[in-house]
């Protein structure tokens, strides 16, 4: 197998980005690592039109093959540096802005088109996990997939649009998501990668442009419109393309910031975790708790309240800090509060500010109040944006409860789990 990563300079949204520094090293470089991990790929090629670039890669000691700058596609200079290469050669496309992508992923993507013969490509989808940074963003790209395993269609808009459930809700996606979390899970995010069969990666570069490609600004539907079949396998491991300056720095946590420090809390920590608190619930709790109650937190009272709980000798704090010390998550638990269940210890909160959840802060956070604490239980609201998050954890529903905010109730939704199941 043959890897090419077309590494053009110019961009329209983030120009020269895969030399921006990440980490020590320009971008294309964590491309280039991350595609040589592959266990199915035996060569990687830069496919670039800048001098700059190709000289980054050769001094890295990475293969780089200078390429036309008249190409207006990733899949046309794929296709110039495949002419020189092997009849009948798999030859994966890695894009150069991927510098997360998994060596998991190329894998799957490369053993889906070798399984099934009817298939001219093969790409990858991941499970989208948050409404506002991937479902709603246009510079996400969505795919559906049919039953049989191929794509059926890929938009920067939101696919498949949930109709009945947008009605129950005045028509608006945001409100159905927000009332019906659950509805996350029709959703799918394309990943920035490709594996063609040689022969018909050199047709499809040849194919007039079409107006649905030209109209998303996404190639692949070219293929679809001309009645390729591509299978998409999905993919546990998530990965972040780069077309802005909010993507690069979501990357730059990632790569320079992690891992995160975590350690047990003291009252020291408590104004922090009121911060982390607020402005967490307030990102991702409107709509679903109350505007008055999200409007009334104030930091000097969940300082107090958050001082308070350390009184209590069943009390554990446990905090996850950035390598320069910044508190961005924290979870607590302590006795059991309600009576719906018969865990030994509950916890209170699991919060992670909002730019830097994804990354495993939270999954780590869990684990510590996990440990040693025999059953355990969490309750969130039922149209909590984290349900999918607990139940990834194995999470069990095991109840309801409810919240009291003055005259206003929700509904509730209790978790439970035990270190054996663990």
């Amino acid at each position: 197998m043959i890897a090419i990563i077309p590494a053009r300079y110019a961009s329209t949204r983030l120009s020269g980005k895969l030399l921006r520094t990440i980490a020590g090293k320009p971008m294309i470089l964590h491309t280039l690592d991350r595609v040589r991990r592959s266990k199915t790929v035996a060569r990687v090629i830069v496919a670039t039109d800048n001098e700059r670039i190709r000289e980054v890669v050769a001094a890295y000691g990475g293969e780089a093959v200078m390429t036309s700058t008249e190409h207006q596609s990733g899949s046309d200079r794929l296709a110039e540096v495949a002419k020189g290469l092997a009849e009948d050669s798999v030859i994966v496309n890695v894009q150069g802005d991927e510098p997360l992508i998994a060596a998991a992923t190329i894998d799957a993507a490369v053993t889906a088109l070798l399984d099934d013969p009817a298939a001219q490509m093969a790409t990858t989808c991941e499970p989208i996990r948050s409404v506002n940074t991937e479902l709603l963003d246009p510079n996400v790209v969505k795919v559906v997939v049919s039953d049989a395993g191929y794509a059926v269609y890929f938009s920067r808009s939101p696919i498949p649009f949930p109709r009945e459930a947008a009605l129950r809700w005045g028509g608006d996606l945001s409100g159905a998501l927000k009332g019906e979390p659950d509805l996350l899970r029709l959703f799918k995010k394309h990943t920035g990668l490709y594996v063609y069969r040689r022969e018909f990666l050199l047709e499809y570069a040849d194919l007039p442009r079409t107006a649905l490609e030209q109209t998303e600004m996404l190639e692949q539907l070219r293929a679809l419109e001309y009645g390729a079949k591509i299978r998409v396998v999905e993919v546990n491991e998530s990965s972040i393309g780069v077309d802005t300056e909010r993507d690069l720095e979501r990357v730059r946590i990632q790569l320079e910031q992690m891992p995160f420090t975590f350690g047990e809390g003291t009252e020291a920590d408590a104004a922090e975790t009121a911060n982390v608190y607020i402005e967490t619930v307030r990102s991702s709790f409107r709509g679903i708790y109350p505007d008055e109650y999200l409007d009334s937190l104030e930091p000097e009272r969940r300082t107090r309240e958050a001082l308070e709980r350390f009184s209590r000798a069943d009390y554990r704090l446990f905090t996850a800090r950035t390598a320069d010390g910044l508190l961005i998550g924290f979870a607590d638990r302590g006795r059991r509060m309600f009576e719906q269940v018969e865990a030994e210890t509950q916890i209170y909160s699991i919060y992670v500010l909002p730019d830097y959840q994804g990354f495993g802060a939270g999954r780590q956070l869990f684990e510590m109040c996990l440990a040693n604490a025999g059953t355990l239980c969490l309750e969130t609201p039922v149209n909590s944006p984290f349900r999918r998050f607990y139940e990834r954890l194995g999470g069990r529903d095991s109840g309801r409860g409810s919240h009291i905010f003055g005259d206003d109730v929700r509904e509730t939704i209790i978790y439970s789990w035990d270190t054996e199941a663990k």
